[in-house]
């Protein structure tokens, strides 16, 4: 392997500060306290959408930085009716789970080895699927988090 030099190259880390966020850095470290502040960040890439979460990350120290997230109300009309397309499918998605475990309760029931055999290879086909259902049920859960954080949780807030 030496000799084909077929190693990868490992290149050094990219630092920056926070401050410098939107540009391209390995990794960010707060201003004050200089610990990595990296996972709270998020970059934009090309033909992906912006995450939901809060449009500002505040390091324990109390530094605030912008985190490249935006939140449900920020979204335009356009990118709205997009992200509900995906809370559609994780509609379908969650009642197909309701109709799956539906049969595997009549299969069960009734004693149905036919449906039961049916039903085992149907399980045994999609639990690869499972990591894409997941993420697929998230999308509604982010949007409700937003949701709270920008119009339930400042009602609870002390002014």
């Amino acid at each position: 392997m030496e000799t084909l030099n077929l190693y990868p190259i490992q290149l050094p880390n990219k630092e920056l500060r926070a401050s410098e966020f939107p540009e391209p850095a390995d990794v960010y470290l707060c201003d004050n306290c200089g610990r990595d502040i990296t996972a709270h960040l998020h970059c934009g890439r090309a033909h992906v959408s912006r995450p939901l979460g809060p449009s500002r990350y505040v390091c324990p120290c109390g530094q605030k930085y912008l985190s490249g997230a935006v939140e449900w109300d920020n979204l335009s009309d356009w990118e709205q009716r997009h992200r509900l397309v995906d809370v559609w499918l994780a509609v379908i998605v969650f009642i197909a789970l309701a109709l799956f475990s539906f049969l595997v309760y009549f299969a069960i029931t009734h004693r149905s080895i036919v449906l039961c055999t049916f039903l085992a290879v149907v399980f045994l086909f999609s639990v690869g699927l499972v990591p894409l259902f997941m993420a697929i049920l998230f999308f509604p859960l982010a949007i409700a988090a937003s949701l709270w954080r920008t119009r339930i949780a400042p009602l609870f807030r002390p002014e």
